[in-house]
């Protein structure tokens, strides 16, 4: 194992594990279960923990954009180097759109609980929302399609271990499905499947 290989995994472990320790805040951590006027009001009464919560998820993404960024300089095959470059581009892309996200809801979120009454219900909120869904829902499909087309280039070149390949694979088509079927995913499941292949690089299980 390199010494590059191992900062690889190191990165793809430290970005979920560090970033999302904030979404396990005790006030925090159901308000994804909640309604708006309750998820508003959690939100408003601990604008901090909200803030960190998101300054978490960027970490998270950036220092996993790097670790992937990493792996690709560390594989021998020029074809599946460039090829996991070009997953740790788009899976930065996506990030990018999901760091937006977060900025904007850090600010927003918030500031309706501080503005009360009907705001919620008004059209202005609603095209907010509409916004952020948006590039809420192209960092899923982006990311979820990085994660595929890595897993495949994984279990192709033989980088690591197949299963592990399959895993990251069916984990970016599940994301797929999950975006087509409902709408919506828990963004903290996309960082699982990464997390799996630092923990494998970090135990030598790179080819």
């Amino acid at each position: 194992m390199t010494d590059s290989t191992t900062f690889a995994g190191w990165l793809l472990i430290g970005g979920p594990v560090l970033g999302l320790i904030p979404v396990a805040h005790p006030a925090l951590v159901r308000i994804w279960s909640m309604p708006r006027d309750a998820f508003v009001a959690a939100v408003t009464s601990h604008r901090v923990a909200w803030a960190w919560l998101n300054a978490g998820f960027t970490l998270a993404t950036i220092l996993t954009t790097g670790g992937l960024a990493t792996l690709a300089v560390t594989v021998s095959s020029r074809s599946a180097s460039a090829a996991v470059l070009t997953s740790a581009i788009a899976y930065g892309v996506g990030g990018a759109l999901w760091s937006a996200v977060l900025a904007i809801r850090t600010r927003t979120t918030p500031l309706l609980g501080d503005l009360g009454g009907d705001v919620l219900a008004s059209r202005e909120v609603a095209i907010l929302d509409g916004a952020t869904s948006g590039l809420f829902q192209a960092f899923v499909l982006i990311t979820s399609v990085a994660l595929a087309a890595l897993g495949l280039t994984l279990l192709v070149s033989g980088i690591v271990a197949a299963v592990v390949a399959v895993v990251v694979l069916l984990a970016g088509a599940a994301g797929i499905a999950w975006l087509l079927v409902t709408g919506d995913v828990i963004p903290a499941v996309l960082y699982a499947p990464t997390l799996l292949l630092g923990v494998t690089l970090l135990a030598g299980g790179s080819a």
